[in-house]
């Protein structure tokens, strides 16, 4: 008979314990590293997406803005005049001259709106509304000069906000 035989029942248990517990804490460390990582790819992808959009709202507004005669900006249905900074407004009113053929003017008159339920970007023009971007939540809009103004527009998914300043010089 050997005396000197160690008893290695106890250690199996604190063993197991031990390796389940590093299991775990590795697993966890792991699962909060993909969801940070699935977090921030989804950040991005809804910021890029908001910069695309707010590139392709400035094209359509500069175009309709710039060549207009006449911008009025509305708030409440009241005729406001942003000189103070910038200013929360519901609608943008542009009217355009053109061409004056056999004597007679025509104007067209355009109205941009951000319709709140949908996040969306519309000019309305000829008894239609035409969208022309997603995700916005707001325009604000401020006269720099007799025929200069900034609009900036907020746009906002998932909770990521982008809000981006439009610089418009009138031609006519």
């Amino acid at each position: 008979m050997i005396k000197n035989k160690k008893r290695k029942e106890g250690y199996l248990m604190v063993e197991v314990f031990v390796a389940i517990c590093i299991s775990l804490i590795v697993m966890s460390t792991v699962n909060l590293m993909l969801n940070e990582s699935v977090s921030l790819i989804s950040k991005t992808d809804n910021r890029i997406e908001l910069m695309e959009q707010f590139n392709e709202m400035k094209s359509s507004l500069k175009r309709e803005i710039r060549n207009s005669s006449d911008i009025r900006f509305y708030k409440d249905n009241k005729n406001i005049i942003p000189e103070d900074g910038f200013v929360e407004v519901d609608k943008i009113k542009v009217s355009r001259v053109d061409d004056v053929k056999l004597g007679v003017t025509k104007v067209k008159d355009k109205s941009i709106h951000v319709n709140k339920y949908n996040k969306k970007l519309f000019i309305s023009y000829n008894g239609g509304n035409y969208e022309i971007g997603n995700y916005a939540e707001g325009i604000e809009a401020k006269k720099d000069s007799e025929n200069s103004f900034s609009i900036k527009l907020k746009l906002n998914k998932n909770n990521n906000q982008f809000n981006d300043i439009i610089n418009i010089r009138l031609r006519n």
